[in-house]
């Protein structure tokens, strides 16, 4: 084959090869250009972005009855809130509560005000405030109770997180449990915690044809006590829910000012409705036995809990 042959059969053979990759490249310029714009998702960045501070605040009604034994004055008569005062009746009050959450940390304010008042007659002789009133006085009973509270707890075990506890080195633990937006399917905390609460008890007693007595104290309860939150994302289960909640705490401190001691327990759910929005059911207890200028209260509050948590 001669030369000029050969170099005829080498330039028909090279553009069909430049045609087909003149075709080829725009493609491959397309599928580069699209992988830069569109980066994968990055589930680190993510969970940076769940563990940023969050504030919560929990509105809601709380229907607790008034319970224990009540004397006041010098060899005063204990006489039960509900069967000699009829002080037990279960009302509706307002009580809102507060909550940052930082990592491990974990911040509460709240606060209630409960009256409660009564009329009933004596079943039997008593002596209230250095006033005797025999078996069958009517006594009109008024007793106010206002609390305040500030709490600091601390995570000091979380298996579902990179440290499981707050001292250990760090291991992904988070692998399986992550939803596809970063967000983990479940997450557990235990927690300790301390906190202080103001408890004020003003107390008056109308006994019939006889004559007033009251009492106004203020005790300063500081605490401990431990913690357990649940947290599961529940959009893959159910539908119409995107997360439920379960948080646990109880507290046990001595009062000062002349008391003896207080109990706090707290129990609820939060059913999330929205990732920010849930409706709250639980349980509120605050036992306290408290003694100030010979006025006794040893007894306490409690009842069911329904409300509204908004979180930031």
């Amino acid at each position: 084959m001669s030369p000029q042959r050969r170099h005829l059969e080498s330039i028909r053979l090279i553009i069909p090869l430049l045609g087909s990759l003149a075709m080829v490249s725009p493609a491959a310029m397309g599928q580069s250009a699209e992988s830069e714009s569109a980066p994968p998702l990055d589930v680190d960045a993510l969970s940076v972005l769940n563990e940023r501070p969050v504030l919560d605040v929990t509105l809601g009604i709380w229907f607790p009855r008034l319970e224990g034994t009540i004397d006041i004055g010098p060899n005063g008569t204990k006489l039960d809130a509900g069967n000699d005062l009829s002080l037990d009746d279960s009302q509706a009050i307002f009580n809102g509560e507060a909550r940052v959450q930082a990592g491990r940390w974990e911040f509460l304010l709240g606060g209630y005000v409960v009256n409660a008042t009564g009329n009933a007659a004596l079943t039997g002789p008593a002596r209230i405030g250095g006033l005797f009133a025999p078996a069958g006085t009517t006594v009109d009973s008024s007793v106010d109770v206002w609390s305040i509270t500030g709490e600091v707890a601390y995570s000091i075990f979380t298996p579902f997180h990179d440290r499981r506890f707050a001292w250990s080195d760090p291991v992904d633990r988070s692998k399986g449990n992550r939803t596809s937006d970063g967000r983990r399917i479940l997450d557990f905390r235990f927690e300790i915690l301390f906190g202080t609460r103001f408890i004020n008890i003003e107390q008056q007693y109308d006994l019939a044809g006889i004559g007033t007595v009251g009492a106004n104290n203020t005790w300063v309860s500081p605490y401990l006590g431990v913690g357990i939150e649940v947290d599961w994302d529940t959009r893959a289960t159910f539908g119409f829910l995107d997360r439920i909640g379960f948080d646990v705490t109880a507290g046990w401190g001595p009062a000062f000012g002349g008391g003896n001691s207080s109990l706090t327990i707290r129990v609820d759910g939060a059913f999330y409705v929205t990732r920010d929005l849930a409706l709250t059911l639980g349980y509120r207890l605050n036992d306290f036995n408290l003694v100030r200028d010979e006025a006794a209260f040893d007894g306490g509050l409690q009842g069911l809990f329904a409300g509204v948590r908004y979180t930031w």
